[in-house]
């Protein structure tokens, strides 16, 4: 039998500016033929539970499955034997999905050996190529094959073709708060957004974040919001200086404790702490931890 294509763009995709995963699979994908493209029970399939993209969305998959109800599946998934006779998917879990809820019995596949890294990395790269993942899946799957398979950037980088400060970039955002990383997965601020944010320090990241929904920044708004803070803050700097290192180290604390602005106002023996909050949010988060 001659050569089928059935791979098109997508392992194509896959493997482009991707040089270890295609240094072990290439020469295999090569030699597909025809009849290496078989059919596979849905029963026997299972989705890969390292799936870089955590979240699906149902009318994307609705519109596929209308789409391969009317021309057909044009890409075979590709799939890796698993144990005790299953499979597990490698690449073409949306596909998986919208066969599925057509009550189809079986899909299109190809069977390859992949390693769990590899497995990995080619499920990551098929998303980063395809831009499916949000912000935060993306910079999550990158540290998990940092951790797992003991890897540094430079390497998570050749696996993805994308620049070392790319990835570096990518991973700061996990430093931000949770639901400032729930804001950007949902696309209520840009990634550009939270690099900015991610770039200050703990205590005014809320803040600041709080300022981009209230008052619609844009970047380049945000970034010179934060410039005249900062000079506003030099001027003050003065004035805070004169406090007492005591009183400075306890606003320290209760800052790091709080993860929002504290200051302590002392003369005389008596004074007050004020906490800020930026949202009914924030509010909560704060009166949980003081309740704790």
């Amino acid at each position: 039998m001659n050569p089928k294509k059935p791979l098109g763009k997508g392992l194509g995709a896959i493997i482009i500016n991707s040089p270890a995963p295609a240094e072990r699979l290439e020469k295999e994908i090569s030699q597909v033929k025809s009849d290496s493209v078989c059919d596979i029970s849905l029963s026997l399939i299972d989705p890969n539970p390292d799936q870089p993209r955590m979240h699906f969305d149902d009318v994307e998959i609705a519109n596929l499955a209308e789409s391969i109800s009317s021309v057909g599946l044009i890409q075979p998934i590709i799939l890796r034997k698993a144990d005790a006779g299953r499979f597990q998917i490698v690449a073409g879990e949306r596909r998986f999905r919208a066969t599925k809820n057509l009550g189809k019995a079986s899909i299109k596949a190809i069977i390859i050996n992949a390693d769990e890294e590899t497995n990995f990395s080619i499920a990551l790269i098929e998303n980063v190529q395809r831009q499916n993942l949000d912000p935060i899946e993306e910079a999550k799957a990158y540290r998990l094959l940092i951790n797992r398979f003991k890897l540094k950037q430079q390497d998570v980088a050749k696996k993805v073709g994308k620049e070392r400060a790319t990835i570096a970039n990518s991973l700061r955002l996990l430093t931000l708060p949770e639901n400032i990383q729930e804001a950007v997965s949902a696309g209520v601020i840009s990634q550009g957004h939270a690099k900015v944010i991610a770039s200050l320090e703990e205590d005014k990241q809320i803040h600041f974040y709080t300022q981009i929904l209230e008052k619609n920044l844009s970047v380049r708004s945000l970034e010179k919001l934060i410039n005249e803070s900062s000079t506003e803050k030099i001027a003050s700097s003065k004035t805070a200086s004169k406090k007492d290192a005591h009183i400075r180290h306890m606003e320290d604390k209760l800052r790091s404790l709080f993860g929002t602005k504290v200051e302590i106002r002392h003369s005389g023996g008596k004074g007050k702490i004020e906490i800020s909050y930026y949202s009914l949010d924030d509010f909560e988060r704060i009166v949980e931890k003081i309740e704790k």
